[in-house]
Parts: structure tokens; sequence; C-alpha cells
């Protein structure tokens, strides 16, 4: 279902030459006058903190011992002590060659008021991180009040899966498990770098209270009501979509109170704030059933479907391409014929 807002109300813009790639948001708790981003791969382990209003640049905070392969996104959610906290995945994986992923945990700094300022986190908790299925490419975190996290792939022809995280790191390499799917189809809204970009997940973010989840396409938001804390649920009913600004790359959303603030990578690229629409209840925690279809250009897939390799998505790609092309040649031979 396609919900009808008001108009999105564009923030500010990012004026700090440093942040050319911006690829998630998140909204502060400890500092709630902040809003965090990162780039992605390129640039040191450092997150930034943008006052919310003007989009100026607080504070630049490294994390010590971590290294950005490519990091996709960032998260503020509470953790399993009740500690604000500040969730960097290191997911990245376009050629689907890595071995293992991290995602990193910090303390929320409580932002002081000296614009400009470098600082130092504590060491982080480093989850270190592998798929049951093999690498593949995700740019999509969401954490719950609580420390649950989740990662949702992205690929190529739509296909997401949704995987938890083990509830703490260990120092070895543990193995996130798969709890649904997410079927992205063509929605015809502009923006993004092409027209697939409509259907590959590029960031995704839990609110403050964990009712509401959002995954987002360079393109479109979709929204789903979660019970009881049960992501796994919530995703198998069919999406609230929200068509979002047209953005050359947008990447990050997150969810803060009845909005949604998103921003794209790019120089001097645009934050918009987008009204939040009115969501259904999700179904009950013990809910089985497979939902009736909707209009919804989203759909969920059973969780115990088989994840696909970004190789995997290529290759269907590459024969949906040859099977085209293949029609084409036979339609101008019998036209030849004629």
């Amino acid at each position: 279902m396609l919900a009808a807002l008001a108009a999105p109300q564009l923030l500010f813009h990012i004026a700090d030459s440093r942040i050319g790639e911006a690829s998630g948001i998140a909204r502060g708790i400890a500092s709630p006058g902040v809003v965090y981003v990162q780039n992605d791969s390129g640039d040191s382990a450092r997150f930034f903190a943008l006052d919310a209003r003007t989009g100026a640049t607080l504070a630049t905070y490294t994390v010590p011992g971590a290294t950005n392969v490519d990091w996709e996104d960032i998260a503020v959610a509470r953790d399993r002590r009740g500690v604000p906290s500040v969730w960097l995945a290191d997911i990245g994986d376009n050629d689907a060659n890595r071995a293992e992923v991290r995602v990193y945990r910090v303390d929320e700094p409580h932002v002081r008021a000296g614009a400009g300022a470098d600082e130092t986190t504590a060491a982080p908790e480093t989850w270190r991180l592998r798929y049951p299925g093999g690498p593949i490419d995700a740019e999509s975190l969401a954490v719950a009040p609580g420390g649950a996290a989740y990662l949702v792939t992205k690929a190529l022809l739509g296909g997401s899966t949704v995987y938890a995280l083990p509830s703490r790191p260990s120092g070895a390499v543990q193995t996130v498990r798969q709890i649904g799917e997410i079927r992205f189809q063509l929605t015809g809204t502009p923006g993004g770098p092409n027209q697939f970009g409509q259907l590959t997940a590029t960031g995704a973010s839990l609110s403050a209270d964990g009712s509401v989840l959002a995954v987002r396409t360079y393109t479109d938001a979709y929204l789903w009501r979660v019970a009881h804390g049960d992501v796994a649920a919530a995703v198998r009913a069919a999406p609230v979509r929200v068509a979002l600004p047209a953005q050359p790359q947008g990447e990050g959303i997150a969810v803060d109170d009845k909005r949604l603030l998103i921003d794209t990578e790019g120089a001097g690229s645009a934050v918009y704030a987008v009204p939040l629409p009115a969501l259904t209840a999700a179904p009950p925690a013990s809910t089985k059933a497979t939902p009736t279809p909707t209009t919804s250009p989203a759909t969920a897939a059973p969780a115990e479907s088989k994840p696909r390799s970004r190789r995997t998505e290529v290759l269907v790609g590459v024969g949906l391409i040859v099977v085209l092309v293949g029609a084409l040649g036979l339609g101008l031979r019998r036209a030849r014929r004629r």
C-alpha cells in the first residue's frame, strides 16, 4: 500500500567536506539534538555528530581498534544494559568475497557544544559475523531497544534477506540467523543511480521504542508495525510504502518519532524529514499464516527460504537478459521471413 503523505521537509545540506559518502543516519538518544552520520568505504573508522537543526558538524569520533572496510549503516539504540549506544555496520561487500563482516558498538557520546572537536570513543564491542549461505552484500542495520540487531541484504533483483545478529559478541566469528525475506518490486519512483535502485535495500532503522521497522531502497521506504519485538513476524506482513524525495544515491534512514530522516551520498547532500504514516497493528508474535497478497510493492517470503548470493543474483539477471535478447532476435527473424 502506498501512503499519501504531506510534503517532505528539507532540513539541511551537509556542508562538511569530509562527509562525501554519508551512507547512514541516526538520531541521538543521549544527545537528542544530534544526528550521527558516517562515510562508507574510503574513510577512516570515524563517525560525525551533526546539529540536527542546521547540519553543522559538532564533533568527530574515532573508534579505536576498528577498521572501515565498508561502513554502510549506523544506528543509535539502547544496548542490553540500557545504555544509549552507536552501532556501526561494516557490512558492505559488493563483490561478495568477505569471509567475515563486522558490527561495532560504542556508548553514545554526550556531544559538547564546541563545534568541530575531534574525539575518540572507548574501545568498541565487536561482532565478527558470517552468513550461513556464504558472503553476500548488505547495507542495512536496524537495532531494537535492548540491543537486538538485524541486517538486511542488498540484492540486484529485489530479494533481500533479513538476519538476526547473535545477542553478544564472542571474539570468534559467529553466524547470523535468517529470520525472513523481503521482495521488492519496481515502483516507478524517481531517484537513485538507475531503475534497479527501486529494488535494492540500502538502509534500515527501528524506532526508539521498537514498534516501527523501516527499510529503504534508493527510492522508497517500506514500513512495518512490530509487536512484542518480533521482527520476524512483522516482515511476514505486507508493508506500507512511502515514496521518498529523489536523491542521487539515497542510503540512510532513521525512524525519528513521527517522521523519517533520510540522507544520501554526495558532497553537500540534502537531509530530509518525511512524515511517518499511520500503520496498522502488527500480527501477534505467534502468527504463522502467510499474509493475503495486497497492492503493496514489497511482499514477504518464508523465513526458511534459502538466501541468494550476490553472484546468484547476477547470474539470474544475465539469464533474463539473454532470454529477452533471444526472444527479440527470434521475432526479428520471423518478421524478415514475412
